[in-house]
């Protein structure tokens, strides 16, 4: 397993000095925020984002969205988003997950986007983040069983919201699904394993981050109600050999910025390797 890190969450450095930074700190992957890497790629850093990564030795996974809406406008700079990455993944090859979160409008039919990523960004996995939760969504993409590119994103974040059944913001994803999990007042150890091994496709990267059990909030690890430790047991037993990428983020719910964000981070980087080691 790669303990990697969500640096979007980080402003007052480039994504390239985050890269190298964060690098530093001990990560061994870093995760960035797919739409900036493209704003990125169209001022022309092409050759600054791969001398950070390749100079870093860093695993690198890009995090991307679904077209907004299943409008003409928002599938077209979908796909030019999508063109972009391909273009650059091409000539430098450093992208080893490219996953995708997927807007509630377009949850209904997901499978041609997928598949227009999967047919341009070459060598390199793909992954969706916490779909499949209904026999709907899995019939969506039942046609990429058997490609050995494709696989899940889970957030445990949003699997604690799924599982307690208190999600108070309706969006499709936070909401239970009896077949990952029947919903329960604090899940426990064998309410995550469950959720996990009902997953039909492999799971490639994990994000972990804490919340109250009601709200998606990206608390740091040791905050929050979420079993943290027992988050790490599950992960350890379940085998899971991927990308653990934290995405607890300060500035987004909670006020947390500059040097005191870098500071909550590394404290909570130290906690999630305690966690890992039994400590």
């Amino acid at each position: 397993m790669k303990n990697c890190l969500a640096i979007w969450h980080y402003p007052h450095r480039t994504i390239e000095e985050n890269i190298r930074y964060f690098a530093g700190q001990g990560y061994d992957a870093v995760s960035v925020h797919g739409a900036q890497f493209v704003q990125a790629l169209t001022q022309g850093r092409d050759e600054s984002l791969a001398r950070a990564v390749q100079d870093s030795r860093v695993v690198l996974t890009v995090h991307y969205a679904l077209p907004k809406s299943h409008d003409a406008r928002h599938v077209q700079e979908y796909r030019r988003g999508i063109d972009m990455l391909e273009a650059w993944q091409r000539a430098h090859g450093l992208i080893h997950i490219l996953s995708f979160d997927v807007p509630t409008p377009i949850r209904d039919q997901i499978g041609p986007y997928l598949d227009y990523a999967m047919a341009r960004v070459p060598d390199c996995f793909l992954a969706v983040e916490d779909f499949g939760l209904t026999s709907d969504e899995r019939a969506q993409i039942e046609h990429l069983k058997g490609n050995p590119r494709f696989g899940y994103l889970l957030d445990i974040g949003h699997m604690f919201l799924r599982i307690g059944g208190k999600n108070k913001s309706g969006k499709p994803l936070f909401t239970n699904s009896p077949d990952e999990c029947p919903a329960r007042e604090n899940p426990g150890y064998d309410d995550f394993m469950k959720a996990l091994k009902s997953k039909e496709f492999p799971v490639l990267e994990m994000h972990l981050h804490n919340n109250d059990g009601e709200s998606d909030l990206h608390w740091f690890l040791e905050n929050g109600p979420l079993d943290i430790p027992m988050i790490a047991r599950v992960v350890r037993d379940f085998g899971f050999d991927g990308i653990m990428t934290i995405e607890s983020a300060p500035g987004f719910k909670f006020e947390c910025r500059g040097d005191a964000a870098d500071r909550g981070i590394m404290k909570t980087f130290a906690y999630w390797k305690e966690c890992c080691e039994g400590k």
